[in-house]
């Protein structure tokens, strides 16, 4: 990269569009970068508290992207007529448009997702990802091939003696044979990334492998009227499921569930007794902090309130303090917050038992409050009567998890 062009004045056409390539491709690799820092579970569990700072980041560079696309359309026509011989070079060029303009148009609808309806974010999501995947393993074989240092490697040095081409063994080029290796190179590389994105889209791709040791529970519960089919219509938008830990694998031997601490009568369930306890079922919105949400989702189970007045809560208890079955993820509520109508002990969504990636079989649903309150694989409540700070909380995140 020459930088000294993004310094100089009265540049010719060819140097101006060289200069928009470059600023295009500085901006498309900070994007790069950011978007996957996001996308690492490891940052995610290490770095917390800047979470956000990041993903605001990555939002401005998406808008600073479109400066060089802006200064490139009134010259588009012009580039196009120097390529009219170049039909490579024209089918590349509308390619990497494709794919920025996708990246862009559906960046901008999920930075406003809650203006639009829910499919259209939902659909903006699937967009901006695919564009991700197919884009960025392109543009980076596009980068690698159109180098300097790759132009120079892939040069055939001059033959000495004449080379017989037969249709067994017909020739082949380096350049051909190092583009076709950087291609496939990348191809592997970007296999497993592109597998576990399409896995919610495509459930039998998950059966063949993790879905094997999903969560065994006999007898299944019965969804009531309301749940199945679901009254909220089914939900609108697609979950994406994040762990600490490894996903625990729960069944009838090792699961139970626990209600103790500051309560008159501490009670122990087997699931069996569990699924006698009487459910409510409601629909309600699913929002992560990091952006995404889910809509209209009908859950089936029951309302933490009816749960603590069952049990009795003593005088002295401020806090309920909520325990996952992956023995790490713990979080908690003040008293008044738990006692808010719509806040479950949820066993099934959309008439279906919760699957364990969901958080499975039983998780806590607080609707009003961003997702890491919610708290998956829950095994256990206990009263307390001093606050303590949950597991996303120790790492920075507000502990004023309402919905804004």
């Amino acid at each position: 990269m020459n930088w000294k062009l993004f310094f100089k004045r009265n540049l010719n056409f060819g140097k101006r569009l060289v200069r928009i390539h470059h600023s295009n491709a500085i901006l498309f690799l900070l994007l790069t970068i950011t978007g996957f820092i996001l996308f690492s579970s490891t940052f995610r569990s290490t770095f917390p508290s800047i979470r956000v700072d990041v993903k605001n980041i990555h939002i401005w560079i998406g808008f600073l992207s479109l400066l060089p696309i802006l200064f490139y359309l009134p010259k588009i026509t012009k580039h196009l007529k120097r390529l009219r011989k170049r039909m490579n070079h024209r089918t590349n060029l509308y390619a990497v448009l494709t794919i920025l303009g996708l990246l862009i148009i559906s960046g901008l609808f999920l930075t406003f997702h809650r203006t639009f309806p829910p499919f259209i974010s939902s659909f903006m999501l699937f967009i901006h990802d695919l564009s991700t995947w197919v884009g960025i393993p392109y543009i980076v074989y596009h980068s690698i091939t159109r180098s300097k240092w790759f132009k120079r490697f892939e040069n055939n040095p001059p033959l000495n003696v004449p080379t017989s081409i037969e249709d067994h063994n017909p020739m082949l080029k380096r350049r051909t044979f190092m583009r076709k290796c950087t291609g496939g190179l990348l191809v592997v590389i970007s296999l497993p990334f592109i597998g576990s994105w399409l896995k919610p889209y495509f459930p039998a791709l998950g059966n063949l492998q993790g879905e094997v040791k999903a969560n065994q529970f006999k007898p299944l519960p019965t969804p009531k009227p309301k749940s199945k089919p679901p009254i909220g219509g089914g939900r609108n938008g697609q979950f994406r499921y994040y762990t600490v830990t490894e996903m625990p694998t729960l069944t009838n031997e090792n699961w139970s569930f626990i209600m103790d601490g500051l309560v008159e009568k501490s009670q122990t369930y087997r699931w069996k007794d569990f699924l006698k306890v009487g459910r409510d079922v409601q629909v309600s919105n699913f929002h992560c902090v990091t952006g995404w949400s889910v809509y209209d989702v009908t859950w089936e189970g029951i309302p933490l309130k009816r749960f603590l007045q069952e049990v009795g809560v003593k005088p002295e208890a401020k806090y309920v303090k909520f325990y996952s079955a992956d023995g790490v993820y713990t979080d908690t509520l003040t008293i008044d917050q738990a006692m808010l109508d719509d806040v479950m002990v949820a066993t099934l969504i959309d008439g279906e038992l919760i699957s364990k990636k969901n958080g499975g079989p039983v998780r806590l649903i607080v609707p009003k409050m961003y997702a890491y309150k919610s708290v998956k694989w829950l095994n256990r409540i206990e009263l307390i009567d001093n606050e303590h700070v949950g597991f996303w909380e120790q790492r920075g995140y507000s502990k004023d998890a309402w919905v804004k």
